[in-house]
């Protein structure tokens, strides 16, 4: 079978589905991924252009604005600017590709609702990959999109039972489990030796220039009797975090999937990448939401008992402090995320059989 897993250029966008798509190739399958850059060739799979030529989604915002002046915040902002911002740049790349490699399926991540669009005007199914709690405004969507909000291809959500959104999935949901992807990278070789407990503290590869709320939360952080490691990101440079104490280590990119293993908390942004992560591997954590939907990861995680949240507006030096003292505690944060591991590794791991053409 010819499956294209077709996602936005972004890590948050596209690492979600690598288990998926390597393990359809190991499978036997004909495996394509189509996106855009930076992350053409750079995958253990074939890559192909999902998206225009030029289009880069540090823009889409703005244009979204442009295009709907009294749309506000809300959620009618992300549903515009992934339905019809983005999927202007997306569907007619891929019609080009599906057209010409006739695949068998699609998988899309659900943000990507473009994608959806271009496979049903060949008749070609598409399932959509959970990226995020699902919410209303996927409805909308895929409306302005052109696609089904109905999800006839079905919907891989890879969220456990205790961190699910309070609104009804769609009829035609499947589990998965979260599984982590990252490319090759250093594993400090510090961090498996260090006698101390350690805490990892990042904002993500989009850090959305939120320099001042990374080092306050690392300053705070690194108060305790803990070594600390920050990840800045790939485009991020540690240099502007300044001055920082001498048990703090800074890093642009790190195999997060493996330092999650030798840590004992974790301080982010709430993508829900990382949330999942930390939850796979029983830890708390403490999110503090910078963009996006991670305002509604952050609001999961508290629901759910595993961690804690603080707005930006709430970060004190004393909050932090309290949160970080709280959750290094062997506190019901803790017993709670090890629950939602165990929820995590029941539910079935990647593989071509949750799958349907």
């Amino acid at each position: 079978m010819k499956i294209v897993f077709a996602a936005l250029p972004a890590y948050g966008h596209l690492y979600p589905m690598l288990p998926l798509a390597t393990a359809c190739a190991a499978a036997g399958h004909d495996v394509l991924v189509a996106t855009g850059e930076p992350l053409l060739d750079t995958l253990p799979l074939p890559t192909v252009p999902g998206i225009a030529v030029g289009g880069a989604l540090g823009g889409v915002e703005e244009e979204t604005r442009r295009n709907h002046p009294g749309v506000g915040d809300g959620p009618e902002l992300v549903a515009y600017l992934f339905g019809e911002t983005t999927a202007r740049l997306v569907e007619p790349t891929l019609r080009a590709l599906f057209e010409r490699e006739r695949p068998d399926l699609v998988v899309h991540e659900s943000l990507n609702p473009g994608a959806q669009a271009a496979a049903a005007a060949f008749g070609i199914p598409a399932t959509a990959f959970g990226i995020g709690l699902w919410s209303p405004l996927y409805a909308l969507m895929y409306e302005v999109a052109g696609a089904d909000p109905a999800l006839p291809g079905g919907y891989l959500d890879p969220l456990p039972p205790s961190i699910q959104t309070p609104v009804p999935l769609p009829g035609s949901h499947r589990p998965i489990r979260p599984v982590a992807w990252t490319p090759p990278a250093q594993m400090p070789a510090w961090l498996p030796r260090s006698p101390r407990r350690r805490v990892y503290v990042t904002l993500g590869t989009v850090s959305y220039g939120a320099v001042e709320v990374l080092r306050r939360a690392v300053l705070a952080v690194a108060d305790h009797d803990v070594d600390v490691l920050v990840a800045v990101g790939p485009a991020g440079d540690p240099a502007l975090l300044g001055a920082l104490p001498a048990n703090v280590h800074t890093e642009r990119f790190v195999p997060q999937a493996e330092v999650l293993r030798h840590v004992d908390l974790v301080v982010h942004h709430g993508g829900t990448g990382t949330m999942l992560g930390v939850l796979a591997e029983g830890l708390p954590q403490l999110v503090l939401p910078q963009g996006a939907d991670q305002p509604f990861n952050a609001a999961a995680v508290e629901r759910a008992g595993v961690g804690r949240a603080l707005s930006n507006e709430a970060q004190t030096p004393a909050t932090l402090a309290e949160a970080v003292g709280a959750l290094l505690a062997d506190g019901p944060e803790r017993t709670a995320a090890k629950r939602v591991a165990e929820e995590i590794a029941a539910l079935p791991a990647p593989s071509p059989a949750l799958l349907r053409a």
